[in-house]
């Protein structure tokens, strides 16, 4: 007499009459970020706890490591800054078209407008003299590749009517790398984030010439994509959902201040100081690719090319997509009273 396998019943009631279908595969978007205080704040509040997809977080330092990540298809996602394409599609060797363009902007972030908590600066060594723009001339000057930290360098340049042949230029891969050289009076000019250099502009030994709203650089944070990524119907599902989960994100910043700057303390080892100005910056919401932004933009490439920086005229809004603004609930930029401007 034969036994029959009462598992083998179960598995055969359960999928047999119903008609068996394999499990749907998880998608997986490997998304970067510059360093790792940002994933660590997203874990932390959660916003990510219920989604279908899975996020392999990617650190990787400085706009050109997450370019270079991005063309070589390691990643789906980078991290830089807003004026980043521009500067791509002015060294591309033939003209980006909305066709064929490899990469494309698709969330953009910043806090609101603060006189006291700038996301970019132009700053100086105190122990340099400089007094007036012209002054720059001869000096070095410390950026990196790459993000809008080297729109900044390169627009004050144009600012100060100067050309790189005026200054001695040092280029480093990343803004930290900058930001030491400065620090510890190896340049006596820097230009990226403020937030590197803050020790040094707050004990005297440096001081801002200009921030991003004198240079015109709207200073947003930005994921790139890959064209190939956001032609994939399933990780274009995952990143529509990704982001829609993410709008969450800012509220939660908002309300729990001391536990952002306590992760942020303990992820990136920043001293309170730091950690106080990069809840500030790390804030605000999602913003919309608009009218204006474009307008900004297409102002910063079309200074940086009739000011000699960049040797080709481009349309920005080539390299924007903003198929996900409406899941990323964005909101335009505010003057943040508080801060003053």
């Amino acid at each position: 007499m034969k036994f029959i396998n009462p598992i083998l019943v179960t598995l055969f009631l359960s999928f047999g009459f119903s008609g068996y279908a394999p499990a749907q595969e998880t998608t997986n978007l490997n998304i970067a970020y510059q360093d790792a205080g940002f994933p660590a704040l997203i874990k932390k509040s959660g916003v990510l706890n219920d989604a279908s997809f899975k996020v392999n977080w990617i650190i990787l330092t400085g706009p050109a490591a997450n370019l270079s990540a991005l063309y070589g298809g390691a990643i789906d996602v980078g991290h830089m800054g807003d004026t980043s394409l521009t500067i791509e599609q002015a060294n591309a060797r033939t003209p980006w078209t909305v066709e064929d363009a490899p990469l494309k902007i698709v969330a953009g972030w910043r806090s609101d407008y603060s006189r006291t908590n700038p996301p970019l600066v132009t700053a100086i060594r105190t122990a340099a003299n400089i007094n007036t723009p012209s002054e720059l001339a001869g000096h070095t000057w410390a950026y990196n590749y790459g993000g809008y930290n080297h729109a900044q360098y390169l627009i004050s340049l144009v600012k100060a009517n100067l050309s790189e042949k005026d200054i001695k230029p040092t280029r480093f891969n990343d803004g930290s790398s900058a930001a030491a050289a400065f620090n510890s009076g190896q340049t006596d000019v820097y230009s990226g984030s403020l937030g590197p250099i803050l020790q040094s502009v707050n004990n005297g030994s440096a001081k801002i010439l200009w921030t991003d709203r004198d240079t015109g650089i709207p200073g947003l944070g930005v994921w790139t994509a890959r064209a190939a990524v956001l032609n994939d119907p399933a990780k274009d599902a995952a990143l529509k959902e990704f982001f829609g989960d993410l709008s969450h994100y800012w509220a939660w910043h908002q309300s729990h201040k001391k536990e952002v700057i306590e992760t942020l303390i303990s992820t990136l080892k920043l001293t309170p100081e730091r950690a106080a100005y990069e809840y500030e910056v790390r804030g605000g919401a999602f913003r919309p690719f608009d009218a204006e932004l474009f307008k900004a933009e297409q102002n910063v490439a079309d200074v940086l090319y009739q000011g000699g920086a960049i040797k080709r005229k481009v349309d920005v809004r080539i390299g924007f997509d903003d198929r996900y603004n409406q899941v990323q609930k964005t909101t335009p930029v505010k003057v943040n009273e508080a801060g003053g401007e």
